[in-house]
């Protein structure tokens, strides 16, 4: 992601704005607060940093003294210095500073002045004089038009907390939540006055020691799409997801005489199409057929649509053969499920030997678990998933099923080698495996190559 891509828009156009304005940054130990307006340094150069010992550290750890004017755009509050006890309302933001500095005097006459910790900050000085220096700094700040970024990790039950709430122009709280014994960061915007915000709660990583925010998922197509160069099977044993990122999490892709879980949230297009487009469209381009048992709901005519935006329609209609429920159409690759389970599984079996022996090739499966539980119930489709499971070592081909999350069928009672769970995490198209174990992945697409591709971002 660009720089311009690391901050929120809505916290970006306050920092800009021409009025004075101050930001309160909460959040426990551990939640990404220093990185976040470490970040907000990083990206604004008329910015100035007060850091207190413990942070003083860290900011050297991340990279900031690196950047230019590193020793005229920061100053380190030391926890013994000395602070008089004096009205301050009447000074500058930089005398304020240089009085509550002990006597410091930093090149602080900046656009933006960034305080971590403020609750640090505060240590030395006396509790009954603490709200008289926040709100002295509050009102220099919005008289010359700047802006004031505070850093606090005080329980909001605390007076001092209350305060800096009810004083602050913006509450940004980051947090570190748990779901499935797997982390994930949210950080959300709980006030923000005069602005207008599209979107109030982000999904955001600190991978590689940095604060990036991952915009809500937008399920779109390139504006121009072009057929790419198809990844090819990393070994024998093993076939490619159509997806490097993808392939990378499972040591190379799908695995041949095998059965592939995916455990979708719910089987509408954004969960499907992200993993099947990417997928079938270089299982096809590698000259390989395939037969599709379509979800519940899905024409043939749409699960062509998508992939004839990156594969010719003429190449999906020969090395293609669908199966649904609810298959009306003109076309001759088109099968109708049988009333009996056990007689449609040897119609797939049929099709996918055939399509082999004319293209030369194995074939690849792609069922929607879905349909089955619906026209045939659970207990058959256990049944049938135990004879086309047993079968796979025999066939070698590679096999991946599609699991809704409202199903009655459960993932334990299919046996397989690779269960992956697509779901959404705070707006944004996330992806996990169970098998292999992985912790939380972000979809994030890259529409500018041309086709369906993403890129799966670490939430660590």
């Amino acid at each position: 992601m660009s720089a311009r891509g690391a901050i929120p828009p809505s916290i970006r156009d306050a920092l800009e704005s021409t009025s004075g304005y101050v930001l309160l940054v909460v959040g426990k130990p551990g939640t990404g607060k220093s990185l976040f307006v470490h970040e907000i340094f990083r990206e604004f150069s008329d910015s100035f940093i007060v850091l207190s010992n413990t942070e003083a550290t860290s900011a050297t750890d991340n990279g900031l003294s690196s950047l230019p004017e590193w020793n005229n755009r920061h100053a380190v509050a030391q926890y013994w210095r000395e602070i008089h006890e004096e009205p301050l309302h009447e000074l500058s933001v930089k005398d304020q500073f240089s009085k509550l500095l002990d006597g410091i005097t930093p090149s602080i006459d900046r656009s933006i002045v960034i305080v971590d910790s403020w609750t640090d900050f505060l240590m030395p000085v006396k509790a009954e004089y603490e709200y008289e220096i926040l709100q002295s700094l509050i009102y220099s700040t919005r008289k010359e038009k700047k802006k004031l970024v505070l850093v606090s990790e005080a329980d909001w039950r605390e007076p001092t907390i209350r305060q800096l709430e009810h004083s602050a122009d913006a509450i940004i709280r980051l947090e570190k939540l748990s779901e499935t014994q797997r982390m994930y960061r949210q950080m959300s915007i709980e006030k923000m006055r005069s602005k207008s915000i599209s979107q109030d709660t982000f999904l955001f990583t600190l991978d590689n020691g940095s604060f990036t925010y991952i915009p809500w998922h937008k399920h779109q197509f390139p504006p121009i799409m072009v057929a790419r160069e198809p990844i090819l099977d990393p070994s024998k044993e093993k076939i490619s997801t159509g997806n490097r990122s993808l392939d990378g999490i499972l040591s190379g892709g799908f695995e041949k005489g095998m059965l592939s879980l995916i455990e979708v949230e719910d089987l509408a297009a954004p969960y499907l199409e992200t993993i099947y487009i990417p997928f079938l469209s270089n299982h096809l381009q590698l000259g390989r057929p395939a037969v599709i048992l379509l979800p519940e709901g899905w024409s043939p005519d749409r699960f062509m649509h998508g992939l004839s935006h990156f594969v010719d329609a003429e190449c999906v209609e020969k090395k293609v053969v669908f199966f649904g429920r609810h298959v009306l159409g003109k076309h001759e690759n088109v099968r109708s499920i049988d009333d009996d389970p056990w007689k449609t599984l040897q119609e797939i079996r049929y099709e996918a030997t055939e399509l082999e022996k004319e293209f030369n090739t194995q074939a690849t499966e792609l069922f929607s678990l879905n349909t089955l539980e619906n026209k045939y119930g659970i207990a058959d489709v256990k049944g049938v998933m135990a004879e086309i499971t047993a079968a796979l070592p025999t066939t070698q081909r590679a096999t991946v099923t599609i699991l809704s999350k409202q199903q009655a069928l459960k993932s334990g009672a299919i046996a397989h080698s690779i269960h992956l769970k697509v779901q959404e995490l705070s707006g944004v198209l996330s992806i996990y495996g169970v098998i292999p174990r992985t912790n939380f992945l972000a979809v994030r697409p890259m529409l500018g190559k041309g086709f369906l591709d993403y890129e799966l971002v670490p939430i660590v």
